[in-house]
């Protein structure tokens, strides 16, 4: 007659001791590697879309963004020309001169771009959707005013006469779900090949 616990070990080790542990590590070990996959693809996905971005930035198009720009941040609330830390702002200034001139055969132009969000003044008279446009616009090209003579200052004449100050007040968004982020309310530079129409150059 065959003792109990040899039935027993029959049943529960049938593969030998320590089966149930070596099948746990590797069923853990198989999410691992599925985790870390996973992950990778991502990354990767991630790394091939920047480098798509920085082809496009070093390569493409008409137009190529400065790396410099002006947050809200850099600016008072009121008035909106007044910069909250002016050596800061010039150092940013003189950096994009610099990296003008070293691709000025290729963009020979400098756009400065005023952008607002949707916030009014609340102290305004007229609360019409209009005259906050207005409004925007014009704060806006006010800022982007204060960087365009700031930069001007580190060109030559030749030079700054191609820079072109523009303002997009509520349009074109930086961030589009948050109409009122202070993220909006900023200056960027952008170099361009050419910005006249055709029959209005020389």
């Amino acid at each position: 007659m065959r003792r109990l616990n040899e039935f027993i070990n029959e049943d529960t080790n049938q593969f030998g001791p320590g089966t149930d542990l070596t099948i746990s590590l590797v069923a853990v070990l198989m999410v691992m590697v599925l985790i870390t996959t996973s992950l990778y693809q991502v990354q990767r996905q991630q790394s091939i879309e920047q480098q798509r971005k920085l082809d496009a930035y070093e390569k493409g198009g008409n137009f190529r963004l400065s790396h410099q720009f002006f947050p809200a941040g850099d600016f008072a609330v009121k008035p909106v020309t007044q910069l909250i830390d002016a050596e800061q702002t010039k150092h940013k200034v003189v950096q994009i001169a610099d990296e003008y001139r070293s691709g000025e055969k290729e963009f020979p132009f400098i756009f400065v771009v005023g952008h607002s969000n949707e916030i009014d003044d609340p102290h305004a008279l007229d609360k019409s959707y209009g005259a906050r446009l207005e409004r925007n616009w014009e704060y806006a090209g006010r800022r982007a005013a204060v960087i365009a003579s700031l930069l001007q200052a580190e060109l030559t004449a030749a030079q700054r006469e191609r820079i072109v100050v523009m303002t997009s007040g509520e349009f074109d968004l930086k961030v589009p779900s948050d109409p009122l982020s202070q993220e909006n309310a900023w200056v960027e530079v952008v170099f361009g090949k050419e910005w006249k129409r055709p029959s209005h150059q020389d």
